[in-house]
């Protein structure tokens, strides 16, 4: 990944540090950003990262100004220059710094530290900017600093020697970050945060202790359960679902969670409970199949080493990570999982509202067991098809799902934002989107296609693909049918299909056969298909289709 760092300091160290593992630009010195950003034909607009962290040291941002006002001054006119090249890169990500600003002045105790106020206002300037650019983000380096703390954060001797202004630790920590970051825009976040309950949600074992002996509470060592709780809660806020994977007595289990005063995490929390005396990799793996999501997608939290190292060995896909033996660092734990394996840089609307779709799932799961045939089960469903031309406004979600979806993706090609909107403004590309919704609930946007214009009368699907959550439900025939008519209306005559295999997409290999496409060529295990759409029959369906 092409990425930029830029400071007002010598970072000279650490671009070499993120050199081992990304492509990362280099500037022809340092303090230059502004010039950087503002000139079109600088070596760094001519790089063309992919995404730009702006490092800046704050006493020196401040340092050549002798007046409070004079800095204001000049905090608007520096936030104008970043706004300005956000406005002309709205594809670009960009993370700009808050300030960390030490208290150098002596003064009296009585006398005014501005330093506070000038942290607060370019932090206030900058979420203006945040708010206003869907790809600008405050670099929180500021927590960084008090995380470290400011003895090990600045080198005093390496200032004076090279203008290097942060230690080897701070490096260490602020590329730490940078790393978590780039993760996240690479999209691999997992999806699934499986929990023991027994010294893991509450202290002690609920069978024995009863739910008056169990630790949770707001004070002393209940208080570190219950506050680990909460960020889960808040993870669960961000579209990471949650599920329970527990070796009790479910009657037990469940008064806990129902009645006790102190629980922050409740039924509704949890998108699945396996609360029985099963092994818990035969629970995990009921939990995979009930939410159509793969092994690697979990992360598995329990305090027991034994049982942890039992479901590492039978499922190796999922990541387990080392349960903190001093539990009052629980709350650090959690935010380590989040930043190592769920980081959210924005949330779309199907983020919010993640957990009531897969318990919307299970109750659907349950209706089909019972219903007696796929059909009966699909037409009692009253499903709706909403499908439309992408927006600008469906680049996230349309880039989540690009990112994410592995089993029902033709060709598995992860496109950037910055891809996204090249291809909403070229007349070679058309992107459709489609949501689903039953009786049961809104699945919001859950898939699209991209179409490709080649010869005259010639296009292509250059990808199809939706989320795992409405496999099974023949969707994929009546949007197929949609795309074929709607082509056919703009004088194509020929549409070309590809299947581009990979480990995880093997459920749609014969799609494009079901479908009635000529195969024609076969290519490395990549499959090429084509239809004349002068010969399309309609298939059955069993949604209503609307266009928007």
């Amino acid at each position: 990944m092409k990425i930029a760092i830029l400071s007002n300091i010598n970072v000279a160290s650490l671009i070499r540090e993120a050199n081992k593992n990304y492509k990362v630009y280099t500037s022809d010195g340092y303090g230059l950003w502004v010039q950087e950003l503002t000139n079109l034909n600088s070596n760094f607009n001519s790089f063309q990262s992919e995404c730009t962290f702006l490092i800046l040291d704050g006493e020196q941002l401040v340092s050549k100004s002798s007046s409070y006002e004079e800095v204001i001054k000049e905090m608007d006119e520096l936030v104008g220059y970043i706004g300005k090249f956000a406005d002309d890169n709205p594809d670009h990500f960009l993370f700009v710094s808050n300030l960390d600003i030490p208290i150098k002045k002596i003064q009296s105790v009585k006398a005014e530290r501005i330093e506070r106020k000038l942290e607060y206002y370019w932090h206030e300037r900058l979420f203006e900017l945040n708010k206003l650019h869907e790809r600008l983000f405050i670099f929180d380096l500021k927590q960084i600093v008090e995380e470290v703390g400011r003895v090990h954060f600045y080198s005093p001797k390496m200032w004076y020697l090279g203008s290097m202004k942060f230690s080897r630790t701070a490096e260490a920590a602020i590329f730490k970050e940078l790393s978590v970051i780039i993760k996240g825009l690479q999209g691999s976040r997992k999806k699934c945060l499986v929990l023991d309950l027994d010294n893991t949600l509450w202290g002690g074992i609920i069978g024995e202790d009863g739910i008056d002996g169990i630790e949770l509470a707001d004070f002393k060592e209940g208080a570190r359960y219950k506050d680990f709780q909460k960020r889960l809660k808040e993870l669960s806020d961000l579209g990471i679902i949650l599920a329970v994977a527990s070796k009790n007595n479910l009657s037990d289990a469940l008064e806990a969670i129902r009645e006790h005063k102190h629980m922050v995490l409740r039924e509704e929390n949890f998108v699945a409970m396996k609360i029985n005396w099963k092994d818990k990799t035969s629970n995990i793996l009921e939990i995979i199949g009930e939410l159509n999501i793969s092994p690697e997608s979990i992360v598995f939290i329990d305090d027991n080493p034994i049982e942890r190292a039992h479901v590492k060995e039978t499922l190796p896909q999922i990541e387990i990570p080392e349960f903190p033996i001093d539990t009052s660092k629980l709350e650090k734990f959690v935010w380590d999982i989040y930043k190592e394996h769920f980081l959210s840089l924005s949330m779309t609307l199907e983020d919010k509202n993640k957990t009531k779709m897969y318990q919307e799932n299970y109750a659907r799961n349950k209706e089909l067991q019972q219903a007696g045939s796929i059909e009966r089960f699909l037409q009692n469903l009253k499903m709706k098809i909403t499908i439309w031309e992408a927006r600008q406004a469906d680049v996230p979600r349309i880039v989540q799902l690009i990112q994410k979806t592995n089993q029902f993706n033709l060709t598995t090609r992860r496109y950037s934002e910055k891809d996204i909107f090249g291809f909403l403004s070229s007349m070679k590309y058309t992107i459709f989107v489609f949501s689903l919704s039953d009786k049961f609930g809104d699945n919001g946007v859950s898939g699209l296609v991209i179409l490709k214009y080649l010869d005259q009368g010639i296009a292509e699907i250059d990808s199809f693909l939706m989320s795992c959550r409405i496999m099974g439900r023949r969707v994929e025939e009546q949007i197929i049918d949609y795309i074929e008519m709607s082509l056919k209306s703009k004088g194509v005559h020929s549409l070309k299909a590809l299947y581009i295999k990979t480990l995880k997409n093997n459920p749609v290999e014969q799609l494009f056969d079901n479908l009635g496409y000529q195969f024609y060529k076969s290519d490395s295990g990549n499959k090429f298909y084509k239809i004349n759409l002068h010969e399309i029959n309609q298939r059955m369906g069993f949604a209503e289709l609307e266009e928007v």
